[in-house]
């Protein structure tokens, strides 16, 4: 079975990584090639053995909830429809692969789906890993008709992304995952309790609420914690691109804001920045709490990262889905954008050790239950048995 996946990022991030678990934990008759940006993704695959076609970026489309295009964001097409011509030319070029699947990793790579469609395979799978837009207008029901005319299956990987595909055809829950063989949980004998925090330097990643949660934690209620952040920071970047999407808000380098926050709260012994950390034993162990924070109104892969060593979550997240976090029980749920919420959440856990602990046990027993990467690879691998017999794959 020869299955083109095509990744949109280089980062190792969320989406990267879950597809990473999902390609290690296939079964071996899966051949998997994939089209992924040049970056450190990408030097881990071909590291691994794994048969990777480099390619400048892939242009996309984003409907999701948080990133869908208003007012001045509309610009960032600029720079997809710069990358278009590098991915057209690149599903051309691999005519001669003839694919039995395709398998794209996004719901935003709205250009590699047709293009692969139109070239490569009518057997397409496309995972959605963020909520969707859910406005009923024309961009939303383009999208919509195409997903549904050219997708043999979506995957939303959980029911809180599912629940925003609003009359999208086929839609086949199967969450994210992380590899059993890989977690080595260890007693933890620390003298100070350790919040963490797993976030590349990006404002919806909730890293600013974070500092001043931190803040009020030392400072006014004069709780004994460290703080830890797992993370990359954003360079500057000396490109035209960069320099314009810096200009016009697109992105921003917190790097600097973060490093002023921590001096002027005199937070410098209290908070480390660890940066970016490849195994999830070096963070997990090392923490006895962990926050999530962000804009999203969702739980990202790290809560049930976390989960998978008995570390309960506080996310910002309203009315979850108990495949996500149930809040009292696996963790506690906050509103967005609130560090008082979030400080005095974190008070609680800290006082609290007995209701810690069992939150962090019920917390394993969700990840056991819905985020077993071999299980999970096992529906994917599946369903693709199905799409290749041609047969109607039913919900």
């Amino acid at each position: 079975m020869k299955v083109l996946y095509i990744q949109h990022t280089s980062v190792l991030g969320g989406s990267s990584k879950s597809l990473f678990e999902l390609i290690q934990n296939l079964p071996p008759d899966v051949i998997p090639h994939i089209i992924c940006p040049n970056g450190k993704y990408s030097d881990l695959l071909i590291e691994k053995g794994i048969k990777v076609f480099n390619i400048l970026g892939i242009p996309q489309f984003d409907n999701t909830r948080y990133g869908y295009y208003r007012k001045f964001r509309w610009l960032i097409l600029l720079r997809e429809f710069f990358y278009l011509p590098f991915l057209f030319f690149k599903i051309l070029s691999l005519r001669k692969e003839k694919y039995d699947l395709i398998h794209i990793n996004d719901i935003t790579q709205i250009y590699s789906l047709i293009f692969v469609r139109l070239f490569l395979s009518k057997n397409i799978v496309v995972h959605c890993r963020a909520m969707y837009s859910e406005k009923d207008n024309f961009r939303t029901k383009i999208l919509r008709n195409i997903l549904n005319k050219f997708v043999k299956v979506i995957i939303p990987i959980d029911k809180s992304v599912s629940n925003t595909l609003i009359n999208i055809n086929n839609k086949h829950i199967i969450h994210n995952g992380l590899s059993l063989k890989n977690i080595n949980i260890e007693n933890k004998n620390r003298d100070t309790f350790t919040v963490g925090i797993v976030a590349n330097f990006q404002r919806y990643k909730g890293i600013i609420e974070f500092l001043d949660a931190a803040n009020i934690c030392i400072n006014e209620k004069k709780l004994e914690i460290k703080f830890n952040i797992y993370g990359a920071s954003y360079q500057n970047s000396k490109s035209l691109k960069d320099k314009l999407f810096q200009l016009l808000g697109f992105r921003e380098n917190l790097n600097q804001i973060v490093k002023e926050k921590i001096y002027s709260n005199k937070l410098k012994h209290n908070i480390t920045l660890k940066g970016f950390v490849y195994t999830t034993d070096e963070i997990y162990n090392n923490i006895d709490l962990h926050v999530f924070p962000s804009h999203l109104n969702a739980a990202g892969r790290p809560v049930f990262e976390a989960a998978f060593y008995k570390i309960p979550s506080i996310v910002a997240i309203e009315n979850p889905f108990d495949d996500a976090i149930i809040d009292g029980q696996t963790g506690v749920c906050i509103k967005e954008k609130d560090p008082i919420g979030l400080a005095n959440a974190i008070e609680k856990l800290y006082k609290d050790r007995k209701l810690l602990e069992k939150m962090g046990e019920e917390s394993y027993k969700l990840a056991h239950k819905y985020y077993n990467s071999k299980n999970n690879a096992s529906k994917i691998y599946d369903l693709y048995k199905l799409i290749l017999k041609d047969k109607n794959v039913q919900k």
